[in-house]
């Protein structure tokens, strides 16, 4: 079946119709046909049980009214001997032309009179009429009859016998019933040429049949199926009638309706299937013209108009048809053009692509990134061809479906001089992508040049910085140095003129105080050697509390010399952050220098931290001149600044920005002319790391 419906599904659209229309017109003509076959089969197979339930029933019925009859006379000529005047109603028995002999028993069972049609009226000596069975019933029964028999003529009779009582002894009178008669009348009775009649005896003999070869057979006990038959059972003799008629004779009409209406049906088919094919040819034949030019279209060559004046629904087709293949042409051409720009752009825009499935598999890259990759890890999963890993990085989108947009990453990889570039890393996942065939867009950029210009832009600014801290810085290592000497040079005269009142307590206070301030000094150039030196991005656990001090340190003389007002609310037990201290000491500083600018002499300046669910918020907050608004959207660009010209060189908050970006983090500035500014830095809290552990907001992937 299926591979009949694969080759229907494989013909073309004529045959298809074709049989369609032939299926259509036949299928419903077929099924009303059966169903008007059946339904008159049907009700013709009830008619006739009916019938024949009627010719049984009234048969029957005539057949036990006659044998009632004739047990009713016999009782009532039982009824008669019992007062001794039954002599000629015993005679009177043989006027019922089916009585052929009329006998009295004694209560042995022995004849003692007999009235006989064909025999002498003389009993035998010691004749017994009766059968054992008979007998044996009479004793119990008020009625009771034989087997069928033959007289000595060869014709067909039954004897029948009632009871009665003469001077307390059970005597009986019995008769013998002709049955060429009832024989005779079953056998004439005929309601048509294909039914017949028959009656069973007891013991399923056939005494009575339309057939007399049939005569005294045996019926068999399995019922034929090829004939619809009824019977009625004669209660009295314990006799059933058949009624038979072959089922081939009695459906004879119907079956014969049938080959009419078979051949009916044939031509109402064959008359559809032309009109089928006519209509099929007309309304298909837009439809393989527009096949054709499909064909031609999928091959690349020019389609012709289809021509066809028509105004249903197939004529609009065809003429978007032919407005779309002359568009589809149109755009192919379009297409070619866009796919050679797009060769051109992927080939030449400088970065590395690779098409990556949710296996990590890639499965295409562009030159440009089989160029930068050695040429056997080319077929290697992605993380371990592009970032040189064992296993799936933990931040992929593809590892943690969870993670949205596209996920950046810086990472290096050496070429093939053993030389290090530094790499940015994105990842998009595609929407719309074949599955298998990539779901995952990497795009990687080559920075190594950009990473190495923004050192120095950053390196730029703090030698900046450390111009303006300059000052301070000799002004704070001036004063410890001048209390070293002093306590050194106080110390030196006393020994040298060998002062008695010198002793090893007041030595050891010396020593002290010298010690302190050399610590201190210390203190201040590493902070400041620290500040200034260059180093490439590191991570670390950053203690917020102690990079603001060691910022506020560096510039702690510049706020005393303008009279600035410093407070510090660090919020205690802050979490830390992940990321390069240097680079966040850059920012704070920064930041300090342009409030200290902005409010010059006699401010107040506010540093505080606080946790804020899972962010810290590192507020600065200064009451200066504030920022006018028309330039808060250049704040972040390189080399811009409000500062007089060799006051500043504009890199301070653009490398600020860029670094927060490193930290994952954000800066935000408000401000009021004539009132102030606060800057806020949003930094993502390391919680669960050492020295900070809260399990209610621990972070994982995925």
């Amino acid at each position: 079946m299926r591979a009949l419906f694969n080759y229907f599904q494989s013909q073309t659209i004529h045959i298809k119709v074709l049989v369609f229309g032939v299926v259509m017109s036949s299928i419903p003509l077929l099924l009303i046909s059966s169903c008007y076959y059946f339904y008159v089969k049907s009700d013709l197979e009830t008619r006739i049980y009916e019938k024949q339930n009627l010719v049984l029933e009234s048969l029957s019925h005539e057949i036990e009214a006659d044998f009632t009859q004739i047990f009713q006379s016999s009782h009532v000529l039982a009824s008669l001997l019992q007062v001794d005047q039954g002599e000629s109603a015993f005679y009177e028995l043989l006027q019922n032309e089916s009585i052929e002999e009329a006998v009295v028993t004694n209560e042995k069972g022995f004849v003692v009179k007999r009235v006989s049609r064909y025999s002498l009226n003389l009993p035998g000596e010691n004749e017994r009429w009766f059968t054992d069975d008979m007998w044996f019933k009479l004793q119990t029964e008020d009625q009771v009859f034989g087997e069928v028999e033959f007289n000595q003529y060869g014709q067909p009779v039954m004897k029948l016998a009632v009871p009665f009582y003469e001077n307390n002894r059970k005597k009986a009178i019995g008769v013998v019933v002709q049955l060429q008669k009832l024989i005779g009348k079953i056998s004439s009775l005929r309601q048509d040429d294909s039914s017949y009649i028959y009656l069973l005896d007891r013991n399923g003999r056939i005494i009575a049949h339309q057939d007399y070869s049939k005569l005294w057979q045996k019926q068999p006990l399995v019922q034929n199926q090829n004939v619809l038959g009824v019977r009625a059972k004669i209660n009295q003799i314990n006799w059933e009638l058949v009624m038979e008629q072959p089922k081939a004779t009695a459906f004879e009409p119907i079956n014969s309706m049938l080959q009419n209406g078979l051949a009916a049906v044939a031509l109402v088919i064959l008359t559809v299937s032309l009109i089928s094919i006519s209509a099929g040819l007309y309304f298909t034949r837009p439809i393989v013209q527009i096949d054709r030019e499909m064909n031609r279209l999928k091959q690349g060559r020019n389609t012709r108009t289809i021509d066809i004046d028509r105004k249903d629904e197939l004529g609009k087709l065809v003429i978007t048809f032919n407005s779309m293949s002359k568009e589809l042409l149109e755009k192919s051409k379009l297409l070619e053009q866009e796919k050679e720009r797009l060769n051109v752009v992927v080939n030449g825009i400088g970065s590395g692509l690779a098409l990556v499935t949710k296996d990590y598999s890639i499965t295409w890259m562009n030159p440009i990134l089989k160029s930068w990759l050695q040429e056997d890890r080319l077929t290697l999963p992605c993380y371990a061809s592009i970032g040189g890993e064992d296993s799936p990085c933990q931040d992929c989108p593809i590892t943690c479906s969870n993670l949205t947009g596209n996920v950046e990453k810086l990472m290096k990889i050496k070429d093939y001089h053993s030389a290090e570039r530094i790499f940015r890393h994105r990842v998009f996942e595609l929407n719309h992508a074949i599955e298998e065939q990539g779901e995952f867009l990497v795009v990687l950029e080559d920075i190594t040049e950009q990473k190495q210009m923004e050192e120095r832009i950053v390196q730029t600014d703090k030698l900046s910085a450390l111009g303006i801290m300059a000052s301070s810085f000799a002004h704070e290592v001036n004063n410890p140095l001048t209390t070293i000497n002093v306590y050194a040079e106080d110390m030196m005269d006393r020994i040298q003129i060998d002062d008695e009142t010198l002793d090893a307590e007041e030595m050891e206070y010396y020593l002290g105080k010298i010690k302190e301030n050399t610590q201190r000094c210390k203190k201040i150039t590493s902070n400041l050697l620290n500040f200034s030196r260059k180093a490439d991005w590191t991570n670390e656990v950053i203690n917020i509390k102690k990079t603001i001090e060691d910022s506020v340190s560096l510039v702690e003389y510049q706020l005393r010399k303008n009279r600035i007002q410093l407070e510090l609310d660090v919020e205690k037990g802050l979490p830390p952050v992940i990321g390069d201290g240097l680079k966040l000491m850059q920012v704070l500083v920064n930041l300090i220098n342009n409030a200290v600018g902005a409010m010059e002499l006699e401010g107040n300046l506010v540093i505080s931290a606080t946790l804020v669910e899972q962010e810290i918020l590192i507020k600065v907050i200064d009451n200066g001149h504030g920022i006018s608004e028309d330039v808060m959207d250049k704040l972040f660009d390189p080399f811009f600044t409000t500062k007089p010209v060799g006051k500043g060189t504009g890199l301070g908050l653009s490398v600020c920005y860029g670094i927060i970006q490193q930290f994952g983090g954000n800066i935000e500035i408000t401000s009021t002319l004539g009132e102030g500014t606060t800057i806020i830095i949003r930094l993502l809290a390391a919680i669960g790391t050492e020295g900070y552990h809260d399990e209610n907001k621990a972070i994982s992937c995925g």
